[in-house]
């Protein structure tokens, strides 16, 4: 067998717990798998962004809105769920989960409309590592004109360097 480095030993050793019946260390093993591949990772990525009918009530509880279309004033609610973030250190063995995030509004097409950094801040704090984070984005886009407009919404962890972006498109109609 090819030595193909610390993520294959550590898959080999779930391999090994598994086939003993140790399903508990087997699955200690894969947490310490996905977290390894979170840690490493370049970029921030998300699981699941989508319009939501309404702010969701927690990670996954949510419902998704029908269709794209807003009338004009009418709040633009997003959920999403990054993945790959860091992890500050606020004291008295708690960890923070931390974002800027920036929002760029741009014609179907792509051409820039408005560019908002720091358009607000994303925190969590808790004594456990949390991989699951989700997030309620309400934007209002009061002033623009109906039509269909493509949101980039980017997340800059602010426990690394780590920056990750999604497109949403949506159209506001009279």
């Amino acid at each position: 067998m090819l030595n193909a480095g610390p993520l294959m030993d550590i898959a080999g050793q779930i391999e090994t717990e598994m086939a003993a019946g140790n399903s508990e260390v087997a699955a200690s093993e894969a947490r310490a798998l996905y977290e390894t591949v979170l840690d490493q990772s370049v970029n921030l990525f998300f699981s699941d962004t989508l319009l939501i009918s309404e702010p969701a009530s927690g990670y996954g509880i949510y419902n998704p809105r029908p269709n794209e279309k807003y009338k004009r004033d009418e709040p633009i609610i997003l959920y999403a769920e990054p993945v790959g973030f860091g992890y500050g250190a606020p004291g008295e063995g708690l960890y923070s989960i931390n974002f800027d995030v920036d929002l760029r509004v741009m014609t179907e097409i792509g051409e820039p409309l408005a560019d908002i950094p720091n358009l607000t801040q994303l925190t969590m704090t808790s004594r456990y590592k949390n991989r699951e984070f989700q997030a309620n984005l309400t934007y209002n886009l009061s002033g623009f004109e109906p039509g269909r407009y493509l949101l980039l919404t980017t997340f800059r962890d602010k426990n690394s360097a780590k920056t990750g972006s999604f497109e949403t498109v949506i159209e506001i109609v009279e």
